[in-house]
C-alpha cells in the first residue's frame, strides 16, 4: 500500500512538472509570437509613416511647382492685339515738320531774304560749295573759323587749288565770317550789297 501511494505521488509531481514546463514553453512561444508581432506591426506602421511623410512632400513640391507656373504666366506680358507702329525715321520726321530752328538764326531769314544755316560758309559773297570744300580741307568749319584766318593762307589754299580758284579775291571773307559770327546780320548785308556786283561772277 505504501509503496502504491508513493508510486501515485511521484506520478503526481510528474505530471504537475510536466503540466508547469508545458504552461511555461507555451507562455515562451506565445510571447515570441506576440513579440514578433509586434514588431512586424512597428515596421509596418514606420513604414506607413515613410510613405505619408513622401506623399506630404510630394503635395508640398507640386503645389510649390503650380505656384511658379502661375506666377511665371502672370509676368508674361499678354500678346498685343493692336500691330506693331513702326519706329519713325528721324530724318523724315525732321524733314516733315521742319528741323528745330535756332533762335539765335530765326531773324536771319527776313534779313538776309535766304535759307540761313549756321556756319554755313557759302553765305560768304565769293564761296561755292568747292570753296568751301577746300576750306574744310584746311580745318575752316565755322564762321569763327574763317573770321580768325588770315586772308594770305586764304590766298595760298587758292593759289594750291589751281588756276580756275586764282581769280578769287578772299580779302573780304574774313570780315564777312566776323559779321555772320556776331550775328550783325544787318551789318552783313549791308556789305554784301557793296560787294554785289562782284558776287555777280560765277562763284566755284
Amino acid at each position: 500500500m505504501p509503496y502504491t501511494l508513493a508510486k501515485m505521488l511521484v506520478w503526481i509531481v510528474l505530471a504537475v512538472g510536466l503540466g508547469v514546463i508545458t504552461g511555461w514553453l507555451l507562455r515562451n512561444v506565445t510571447a515570441r509570437r506576440q513579440i514578433l508581432r509586434a514588431r512586424s506591426q512597428r515596421s509596418d506602421g514606420a513604414e506607413v509613416d515613410r510613405l505619408r511623410e513622401r506623399i506630404t512632400t510630394l503635395e508640398s513640391t507640386i503645389a510649390q511647382r503650380d505656384r511658379r507656373i502661375a506666377d511665371l504666366e502672370s509676368d508674361t506680358p499678354e500678346p498685343s492685339a493692336a500691330p506693331d507702329v513702326p519706329t519713325p525715321d528721324p530724318a523724315r520726321t525732321d524733314a516733315l515738320i521742319g528741323a528745330p530752328v535756332d533762335p539765335e538764326i530765326a531773324g536771319a531769314e527776313a534779313i538776309l531774304e535766304c535759307p540761313v544755316e549756321r556756319d554755313d560758309l557759302k553765305l560768304i559773297v565769293g564761296i561755292g560749295p568747292n570753296v568751301e570744300d577746300l576750306c574744310h580741307g584746311i580745318g575752316i568749319r565755322t564762321w569763327d573759323d574763317l573770321a580768325a584766318t588770315e586772308v594770305s593762307l586764304l590766298q595760298t589754299m587758292l593759289t594750291d587749288a589751281g588756276a580756275r580758284f586764282k581769280t578769287l579775291d578772299p580779302s573780304t571773307w574774313p570780315s564777312q565770317a566776323g559779321l555772320l559770327a556776331r550775328h550783325d546780320w544787318q551789318g552783313f548785308k549791308a556789305l554784301c550789297d557793296e560787294l554785289a556786283a562782284p558776287s555777280d561772277a560765277s562763284t566755284p
